[in-house]
């Protein structure tokens, strides 16, 4: 069945010791970057409106996998994020490739059908790689547990018969038993569009160990996501937003961090 791509959000990894520092620092850091930022790409976009100066709920993110990574070497992940005022947990199960058609031929939906938000969104990272990316969120409850593989199973249906070699006994665990601690900024947007307008809300994610010290980073994404109803994207938006992305790449050196793992790859391979 095809999906109409929600959004289109572009990835940039950060150098994250440039944002060492408590919280007024770390906004500090955040407005000399997109003071910079805005500068560079002035000739390109419409306009750009704020700054990056509200700092949303933080919470906690962990992954979970098996000890031999099924879900990710089958494309999957299958993530869990708690709200640090709520408490509220919120688990979600993503499946992404490079080639959307594959991406998209599958089911996502949540068992119950009811709380699940499914979208379907293409990312694209440094140089310009693009993965498609389908994914459903949904709460669960301060009691569910999540350490066999027919938890996720249970939860998102058409997993099953997805996954290679499925066994429900299979057992998962935090991956690398690594949680970060992430704070999000935002209050920042580009104008690419003007009729229709079109613009990009921006983000910074900042991540740092649960466990480690509040005032070192151990990873920075800046990311800008705009969408079309419809998947009506059309090409003179579409270059403004390659174009800025260029810029970002070769003209924000001091900022971008060009062989930075994401968020993603950091939590399998080196936290």
């Amino acid at each position: 069945m095809k999906q109409d791509t929600k959004s289109r959000e572009y990835k940039v990894m950060l150098k994250s010791e440039l944002f060492s520092g408590l919280e007024a620092r770390l906004l500090e850091q955040a407005n000399d970057f997109w003071s910079e930022f805005k500068e560079t790409i002035r000739d390109i976009v419409l306009d750009t409106d704020g700054t990056l100066n509200k700092i949303e709920t933080p919470r906690l993110v962990r992954f979970y996998d098996s000890a031999s990574h099924h879900l990710q070497q089958n494309d999957y992940i299958f993530r869990e994020r708690i709200d640090l005022n709520s408490d509220q947990r919120e688990i979600t199960l993503k499946f992404r490739h490079p080639d959307r058609y594959i991406s998209q031929d599958r089911d996502m939906a949540a068992a119950n059908f009811e709380t699940g938000k499914t979208k379907f969104e293409e990312d694209i990272k440094l140089p310009f790689v693009t993965l498609y990316s389908f994914s459903t969120k949904q709460p669960i409850s301060n009691s569910k547990l999540l350490n066999k593989m027919k938890d996720p199973g249970e939860l998102y249906p058409d997993l099953k018969k997805r996954l290679k070699s499925y066994q429900e006994d299979e057992l998962i665990n935090i991956v690398r038993r690594f949680t970060a601690k992430e704070v999000v900024i935002t209050g920042a947007n580009l104008k690419i569009g003007e009729n229709p307008k079109v613009e990009a809300e921006c983000a910074l994610i900042v991540w740092y160990k649960e466990s480690g010290e509040r005032d070192k980073p151990v990873v920075v994404e800046f990311s800008f996501k705009y969408e079309r109803k419809g998947e009506s994207f059309d090409g003179e938006t579409a270059q403004k937003a390659y174009d800025v992305f260029g810029r970002l790449k070769d003209q924000l050196t001091g900022w971008v961090d060009p062989e930075g793992l994401t968020k993603t790859a950091y939590v399998y391979t080196k936290a």
